[in-house]
């Protein structure tokens, strides 16, 4: 009698151990992990062609926003001093009180790397033909045009990379303001303050009624 309890004993053991080793170690199935919204930082996207609804609307919002500070289109991406001075309008708050045709380089830097994921370190070959400012940017006298952008699509890429597609209406300062069609590539890049960087932005691939 006691040793067929015992061996009921064991065996019931032996069960248990099995099944809660079976639980440990079983993954977790369609474990869903919320976008860190406050650190705009992490972004956890379903697998296909298309983000999730509640990520796609924190992804659109961090695009349009990133979109609407760019100044940065087509051939301007082909050199760092080009990237300097057309990003030069979305700092034009920040210009220094005592000369305003100076921004600290840190303000240019810190937007550069942001938005473009480009360190810049030395300024000493931008517009170097013009004044010069320990610590500063020259900030070239020429007109810039105003761009206010509205997403029309968001494709997720295999890479991780998306490719946003946006209507974007481009107000010259001395003319009227046309309507055309918008290819951007965001790339992830965590030390962005965005979480993004904008690796090319190309206006006029087709004009669209405004």
């Amino acid at each position: 009698m006691k040793k067929s309890i015992v061996l009921m004993a064991v065996a019931f053991i032996a069960v248990t151990a099995v099944v809660m080793s079976f639980l440990g170690a079983s993954p977790a199935v369609n474990a869903v992990v919320e976008p860190e919204v406050e650190n705009n930082r992490v972004i956890t996207v379903s697998d296909g062609a298309k983000p999730a609804a509640d990520t796609s609307k924190v992804l659109e919002a961090r695009f349009l926003n990133m979109l609407n500070h760019n100044f940065v289109y087509n051939e301007s991406f082909n050199t760092i001093e080009e990237i300097v001075n057309c990003s030069m309008p979305a700092l034009l708050s920040y210009r220094d009180s005592e000369d305003e045709a100076f921004i600290a380089e840190a303000y240019v830097s810190g937007f550069v790397f942001d938005m473009y994921g480009i360190e810049v370190d030395d300024f000493s070959s931008i517009n170097s033909d013009f004044e010069k400012k320990d610590g500063y940017v020259y900030i070239l006298p020429r007109g810039f045009a105003k761009y206010e952008h509205k997403i029309t699509s968001i494709l997720a890429n295999e890479d991780g990379s998306y490719t946003v597609t946006s209507r974007v209406r481009e107000s010259a300062h001395d003319g009227e303001g046309i309507v055309e069609t918008c290819e951007t590539l965001f790339v992830p890049c965590a030390e962005s303050s965005f979480g993004f960087s904008i690796i090319y932005s190309n206006i006029g691939c087709e004009t669209v009624s405004a």
